[in-house]
């Protein structure tokens, strides 16, 4: 990140200008240079932060750390400590000529770009993370090469002074891990799943009605009538009718599936041919399209399910449970009578889970079965599944010789960062630092 100077050229004032004048002069100056368009949140030594390089790093933060739960204060607070300190460092490590290598940055990107896109589960959600900041994965490397220079001085800086020697007693660490045993050695069971999912639909005579309502919708379309107009006087979906059937934008992943099926092979301006919902016949509208979003108008025409049809609905699930059990592969039955289109052509696999996280009623009917049973059919919204268990491990406990690296390294780090700031809090006081106001004046 290219920062604004006081001067070009040497980076550092004449000695006997900046003894006269002292800090002021620096912050007039750098005032000047960085222009009205920006202001500056902090200056240290002989340079300075700028509000957008302070918004840069609150992004860097969110991205490098998803699960964080600080407020934007508090965030805003934290990048700016750290934009602080790094500038601190490469002061003391010009003064002590220490430098790191391009090759020693780039290796320690690698490892940290790898774990950022990890912890976003995969590729495609890691690039919508980025799209949702208005970021690209070379600006992040650029953003984590300072980070990675940053953690290399320090770590340098401190070997110079000794202070990375730290040992971890075998004492120490199974202390450690019999005190915290219940919140870091609880391994959570995981079990493999994959359903069958038995819709509801409602009886011949609705569903004819509902489809020849749909029909009228299409021809007044087709005759030129306004789709915001239309949904207004004929859908079914009162919170979107009086809105014209506008649904605001929309975050593709938390569509149903049959939207998620419908949407991407429109065109802006389209409007689809009529398809089946859970709630009975829809048209949509694409009025704008982001990446992984979409805003569309929608004309639901409901066919209301009896309890006649629920009652055939479980009817249908339970024999599709007794083939089951009569031999018949379930990924066969899931290919030829699950209605859930996102697993239905892969037998009706949906995934591994931690126990812990399943969502009712998934979770007290996985409780009482083991790998490889069948449930019987569980009622939710969307209509009867019949759930396999593939495979099933029980919640333990990992012993101290599994943990004991990852305690030891744990602790290491931690008394590492410890002298890291002990460090810090004695340079700190050889270079001038001076903090702004920085939700002022990064305008948040």
């Amino acid at each position: 990140m290219k920062r604004s100077e006081a001067k070009t050229g040497d980076r550092r004032p004449p000695f006997g200008l900046s003894r006269l004048l002292g800090p002021l002069s620096l912050i007039l100056a750098a005032a000047a240079a960085a222009g009205p368009a920006d202001s500056i949140v902090a200056v240290v030594g002989d340079q300075l932060i700028l509000a957008s390089e302070l918004n840069q790093a609150v992004t860097f933060m969110r991205l490098s750390e998803p699960d964080s739960t600080l407020t934007d204060y508090a965030l805003q607070e934290t990048a700016l400590g750290r934009l602080i300190d790094d500038l601190v460092l490469e002061e003391q490590a010009r003064r002590e000529s220490v430098e790191v290598q391009a090759s020693d940055i780039a290796a320690e990107v690698n490892v940290s770009i790898a774990a950022v896109k990890e912890r976003f589960g995969d590729e495609e959600q890691f690039q919508a993370a980025l799209a949702a900041e208005g970021y690209t994965e070379r600006a992040l490397r650029q953003r984590y090469e300072e980070d990675a220079r940053r953690k290399l001085l320090a770590r340098r800086l401190m070997d110079k002074e000794g202070l990375t020697q730290i040992y971890i007693s075998p004492g120490e660490a199974e202390r450690f891990y019999n005190e915290n045993r219940d919140s870091i050695a609880r391994m959570p069971g995981r079990v493999t799943l994959a359903h069958i999912l038995i819709g509801f639909t409602p009886g011949p005579a609705a569903d004819s009605i509902g489809q020849r309502r749909m029909t009228e919708v299409m021809d007044v379309l087709a005759r030129g009538g306004d789709f915001a107009t239309v949904a207004s006087s004929f859908s079914d979906d009162k919170k979107t009718a009086a809105r014209g059937g506008d649904r605001g934008w929309v975050q593709m992943a938390d569509l149903p599936p049959e939207l998620m099926i419908v949407l991407p092979q429109l065109e802006i301006g389209q409007t689809s041919p009529p398809f089946p919902t859970r709630e009975g016949y829809m048209t949509v509208k694409l009025e704008e399209e982001a990446p992984n979003r979409v805003r569309f108008r929608q004309i639901l025409i409901r066919v209301p399910v009896t309890r006649a049809d629920t009652t055939r609905t479980r009817n249908l699930a339970a024999a599709v449970r007794r083939k089951a059990l009569d031999g018949v592969p379930f990924d066969s039955l899931a290919r030829e009578y699950s209605q859930d289109p996102a697993t239905a052509d892969s037998g009706g696999w949906l995934g591994e889970f931690l126990i812990p996280g399943l969502a009712p009623p998934f979770n007290t009917v996985v409780a009482g079965l083991d790998s490889g049973d069948l449930s019987e059919p569980v009622f939710t919204e969307h209509g009867y599944h019949v759930i396999k268990v593939l495979s099933k491990q029980p919640e333990r406990v990992l012993t101290y010789l599994e943990l004991q690296d990852n305690i030891r390294n744990y602790l290491y780090q931690q008394k590492l960062g410890e002298r890291l700031e002990a460090y810090l809090d004695r340079v700190r006081g050889k270079v001038y630092v001076k903090r702004f106001r920085p939700n002022a004046a990064a305008g948040t």
